[in-house]
């Protein structure tokens, strides 16, 4: 069988047109010589260049110059299969070009060709961003037929967000002819895109990047304009040597993610999340999503974010301003669209939450609200329409580990937090509006009111915010959302009771946990070619992935563009991921980058504070690592050290409660507690939190100062009566003071309340030895276990149950298994202890 001629192949992409286009030239407006439109023309054919080789005729367009290099941008199958390849340049001088080497992904129709030459040419002006739908253009070429240079104008008709096969993502109008491939799509006299197919191809080879087909409309619609592929697409996939040594401009993207196509268990969570949650519109063009809680008759209640409902112009006193007069619609799962009158919503003053009915005939889905506290870890699902930049709305399921309630708050930067809403960051000053779920799900603005699922997809909070650096500009940290508690407790004034309510915590199986692993860890960061700030927002969300590796390869490209507005938050970050690596000295090293690197005024005071309560964190980790290696001089260095660097963060910004979280650590590593009290009593005045209470009812537990300790206990209870700790904390002060029934009925209240608390679990099992009660304790120890298999302790007590069983050949192995924990998790002293007793057994 004879081979197809790659010349025939082409004909087949840009097939025979209307006579108009066999014309060497369209006919052109008549201009004046020195008009601007004929200084464009004259400029957009300066830079084109016809393309020959001895199988294939194409067009291109000269992009940059490096030296006596120019560099070219054609279509790869203008230059696929060819030997050698000549151009030609508008003034018709002809010299050998050649393919610049890995320099574009194959799957892309492009292609880059250097020639050298002596002369000046032209460079034409690349416009950086996609374009829009709409603009009025000209395209340019050399015809296949006749040799000559021609042009046609048109107009953008069709842009996509998801791009056909080979990088080609715009559609226009205009005559091309053979031989035009390659040849510019110009806006006024900046390059867009390339010419790559042309309208009515033989063959309606249409299929999207991904490998599905468009329907047979949308093919129609295809068919009946050209096909090219955006400068932009270029600039996003050049290889970054060849992007910088010819000085090209870097390409304005988003910070998007990609998920795979769900299955199994996830696919279930995600098809039952998409029931229940809408997308809400605004006539400011912004979004936002929300959850349907309550069904009666044909009247559906939606609750949100209320800033989703009332947008409020940008200023410092935004909060005390009155909403501005957008309307709203309502889209559900069919996408059907319902106006939301303002008379139905419901908000409630000092949180950030809203409820508003709408009516129909149709059936959704209501969600399942799940009322209790969540673990450190458990895992969590973020559910709605995100709007990064000028694109449509999309769906989004975006998996990710919750923090403890009561400390994650304090993990924060509070100092510059944003709310999600449309594509835009807005910037608000404190925790405020009842945000108090902090989880590392990757979200975007429009996300604002869509629901916080937990493992079994029950609604456990509403998102609203997320963690901002740079004036809120740039996301770097957690996601935040308002726990479903906090409705619960208004839903008398909100009007509205949830229909279907649970306070159990989630069952999934191990083959359920490990599915949700791997979709967390399986999201697609993007590493193409994009500016610093885009960097710094990747590297944010691989190090939220625990992809602390690749995390801190994309804060390392941010760094090398060295932008003096943002590279202060790549060298921040990378130090965030480094200390997740446990790489202590690189970690202080680049957090003092950052300091050196932020620039000054008194708004930035704060994040500085930030910077430092980190490395202050870090040396004071160092110290300890320092300290169990035996090093006690070293030790104490990077304890002071620790100590310097937590009172600069005071003396920055004073009204940190972290700061003092911090330097009460520093100083109970310094063995310094009367201080670390000192500590801790500003850090509750200024954030009475409960975890905070239990920490200093510790400290008066040393002290022997039981009925301070005992009121410390009770108040943390008091302000948050889900918070399981705080019983099993109590227990422990109880049991001291042998008050064992007292004691069992806080541990026992701590479990009903997580019954996956294995620490609890640990502890009623040491309250049931002391009291000989050895099958309960058995049992606890066995849970525990069966709950966290890393918990050293709970093998530490098992094997002490052995040995009064007398079940030498058990304690052993248990022993043995908390030792190696001990050492794993540095904990040396408690290793060194139970190698003793390993080594008095013989074991």
């Amino acid at each position: 069988m004879l081979k197809p001629f790659p010349l025939l192949l082409s004909l087949l992409l840009l097939p025979v047109v209307p006579v108009k286009a066999l014309s060497p030239f369209s006919a052109p407006a008549i201009v004046a010589e020195d008009s601007p439109n004929a200084q464009i023309e004259r400029s957009i054919r300066q830079v084109t260049v016809k393309i020959t080789s001895e199988i294939n005729r194409g067009s291109g367009i000269i992009i940059g110059k490096k030296g006596s290099i120019y560099l070219v941008l054609t279509n790869a199958h203008v230059t696929r299969g060819a030997t050698t390849l000549q151009i030609q340049t508008h003034d018709g001088q002809t010299r050998t070009a050649s393919i610049a080497p890995n320099s574009l992904l194959k799957d892309k129709d492009l292609a880059l060709v250097e020639f050298s030459d002596t002369r000046d040419y032209p460079i034409a002006k690349i416009r950086a961003i996609s374009p829009d739908a709409e603009l009025d253009i000209t395209v340019t070429g050399y015809s296949a037929e006749t040799g000559q240079y021609t042009t046609d104008n048109g107009k953008i008709e069709q842009t996509s967000d998801r791009p056909l096969q080979e990088g080609y993502s715009v559609g226009y109008s205009g005559d091309i002819v053979q031989g035009m491939s390659g040849g510019g799509i110009f806006f006024e006299d900046e390059l867009i895109g390339i010419n790559g197919r042309s309208a009515y191809p033989i063959l309606s080879n249409y299929i999207y990047e991904d490998g599905t087909k468009p329907t047979d409309a949308e093919i129609q619609q295809m068919r009946a304009v050209n096909w090219g592929i955006s400068l932009h697409t270029l600039l996003t996939y050049i290889r970054p040597e060849i992007l910088s040594a010819y000085n090209l401009p870097l390409p304005q993207v988003n910070p998007d993610i990609e998920t795979t196509a769900y299955t199994g268990y996830i696919a279930e969570l995600e098809t039952k999340a998409k029931g229940f949650t809408v997308r809400i519109d605004s006539s400011s063009t912004a979004n936002g999503s929300g959850v349907i809680i309550a069904k009666k008759g044909n009247i559906y209640t939606v609750l949100t974010a209320d800033h989703v409902l009332c947008e409020k112009e940008k200023s410092q006193d935004a909060a005390s301003k009155p909403c501005l007069n957008f309307t709203y619609t309502v889209v559900t799962k069919d996408g059907k669209t319902r106006n939301i009158e303002k008379s139905t919503i419901i908000r409630q003053e000092g949180v950030d939450l809203a409820v508003f009915q709408f009516e129909s005939l149709d059936n959704y889905p209501v969600a399942e609200i799940a009322n209790y506290n969540p673990n450190t870890d458990d895992f969590v699902f973020a559910a709605g329409f995100p709007k990064i930049g000028d694109n449509p709305s999309k769906w989004l399921f975006s998996g990710g580990r919750i923090k403890d309630q009561e400390m994650g708050l304090l993990g924060t930067r509070q100092n510059d937090l944003s709310n999600e809403q449309g594509a835009v960051l807005k910037s608000v000053s404190s925790l405020t509006g009842g945000y108090e779920l902090v989880y590392t799900s990757i979200t975007f603005g429009g996300m604002s009111g869509g629901a916080v699922l937990d493992s079994q997809g029950r609604v456990i909070g509403i998102h609203g915010r997320s963690e901002g650096a740079g004036g809120g500009k740039i996301q770097l940290g957690f996601s935040l959302g308002i726990p479903i508690s906090t409705f619960i407790g208004l839903q008398e004034r909100f009007k509205v009771k949830p229909q279907l309510l649970t306070t159990a915590q989630p069952q999934v199986s191990q083959q359920q946990k490990q599915e949700i692993i791997q979709a967390i860890t399986g999201v697609i960061v993007p590493n193409t070619n994009a500016k610093a700030d885009i960097w710094i927002e990747r590297g944010g969300q691989l190090w939220r992935l625990w992809r602390s590796e690749e995390a801190i390869k994309a804060f390392d490209e941010a760094i090398k563009q060295n932008d003096p507005d943002n590279v202060y938050l790549a060298w921040y970050g990378k130090g965030l991921a480094l200390f997740a690596l446990d790489k202590y000295q690189p970690a202080i090293e680049a957090l003092q980058q950052a300091i050196n690197t932020l620039p000054k005024g008194e708004d930035l005071k704060e994040f500085h504070s930030s910077i430092l309560q980190l490395q202050s964190n870090v040396y004071d980790v160092l110290g300890g690592f320092s300290k169990s290696a035996g090093r006690e001089r070293e030790a104490r260095e990077n304890y002071e050290q620790a100590l310097t660097v937590i009172n600069q963060a005071i003396s920055l910004f004073p009204n940190s409660p972290k700061s003092y979280i911090i330097k009460r650590l520093v100083l109970d590593s310094l063995e310094r507690y009367d201080e670390g009290l000192a500590a801790i009593n500003q850090a509750i005045n200024l954030a009475p939190r409960a975890w905070l209470y239990l920490t200093r009812a510790m400290y008066y537990q040393s002290q022997k100062k039981y009925d301070l300790a005992l009121d410390d206990h009770n108040k943390a209870i008091e302000l948050n009566p889900n918070y399981a700790m705080a019983y099993s904390v109590r227990a422990l002060h109880y049991s001291s003071q042998q008050k064992y029934d007292l004691a069992l009925d806080d541990y026992n209240k701590a479990i009903e309340i997580n019954p996956n608390y294995a620490e609890a679990y640990v502890n009623r099992g040491v309250l049931y030895f002391e009291q000989k009660k050895y099958e309960l304790a058995l049992s606890d120890y066995n849970k525990a276990i069966e709950i966290n298999p890393n918990l050293a302790q709970a093998y530490l007590g098992r094997g002490g149950l052995y040995a009064i069983l007398g079940q030498p050949e058990k304690v052993k192995i248990d022993l043995q298994q908390a030792a190696i924990l001990f050492l794993q998790q540095n904990n040396m002293a408690a290793y060194e202890q139970v190698m003793q007793i390993l080594q008095q057994l013989g074991g």
